[in-house]
């Protein structure tokens, strides 16, 4: 999966009037740089997957997103503006939901069936409120390497992430705030780690891996290489690798329940 949050990252980790314009920059890169470099390794290896959009990164950066949705990638719920404070307001996050959907709605022609909390700052009535609008999953929590399901009269599913899947864990760099300096890692350091951790997963056999990634950051050229050489080592040990919301159906099928009816793509 990919967070296409450009400089909106940077924004909601050191806050907007503490950056300077390097800093902005370097989230810039996404949308000038290393969204091409992600789109075409997904070519080459015939994968849709899911990209998680604020609505305000839509706006701002159209052409981009519109060649997102035009590969065949699911645009998913990503806040408006990537605004990661707790305790938003429940009315006030309805209303960034439905100002952020009918953007990507307008762009991709179907409807948001997917949500990530920005900095994966969940609101405590977050699920509750995906089951309000009719979403088929959520990918922010960390509780464990498997999909399930949050009941109701609603079903939503969970797709958990993991920091330690996070490119934002290792390649993230600004000057603005010294503890994010963590771009020391090399390419090689994190292919091993990912390939160790699909390696345990895989004798598992019953586990998902949801790797995170941004633009801006893997999108740098050795560091889609070795995301490309992950995946042919993936398929060649047997992984399916699909977007969220093809793989959400499949948890709902596969626990004999259907999606919501306002959750089918229009």
């Amino acid at each position: 999966t990919f967070d296409f949050d450009a400089e909106y990252l940077r924004y909601s980790v050191t806050g907007q009037n503490a950056l300077g314009f390097s800093d902005i920059s370097r989230g810039q890169y996404g949308p000038h740089e290393g969204l091409k470099r992600c789109l075409d390794m997904l070519a080459r290896q015939n994968i849709k997957t899911t990209f998680f959009v604020p609505g305000i990164v839509a706006e701002k950066y159209a052409d981009e997103v519109k060649q997102i949705a035009a590969a065949g990638h699911e645009l998913a719920y990503h806040g408006y503006a990537h605004d990661a404070r707790p305790g938003i307001p429940e009315a006030e996050e309805e209303a960034n939901m439905a100002k952020a959907e009918a953007i990507l709605e307008a762009i991709s022609g179907k409807k948001v069936v997917g949500h990530r909390a920005p900095l994966d700052t969940l609101q405590t009535y977050g699920v509750k409120l995906m089951q309000k609008r009719g979403y088929l999953y959520s990918s922010t929590l960390k509780d464990c390497d498997w999909a399930y399901i949050h009941e109701g009269e609603h079903p939503v599913v969970e797709l958990p992430t993991e920091p330690g899947f996070d490119d934002f864990s290792f390649f993230y760099f600004s000057y603005a705030d010294a503890h994010t300096i963590t771009c020391s890692y090399s390419a090689q350091y994190v292919y091993d780690m990912w390939k160790d951790a699909f390696d345990e997963l895989t004798n598992e056999g019953d586990k998902i891996m949801c790797l995170k990634l941004h633009p801006q950051l893997i999108g740098r050229s050795s560091r889609i290489r070795m995301l490309e050489r992950l995946v042919l080592y993936m398929r060649q040990n047997g992984a399916w690798i699909a977007g969220c919301e093809e793989v959400a159906r499949y948890v709902l099928a596969q626990n004999g329940k259907e999606a919501d009816a306002d959750a089918v793509a229009k």
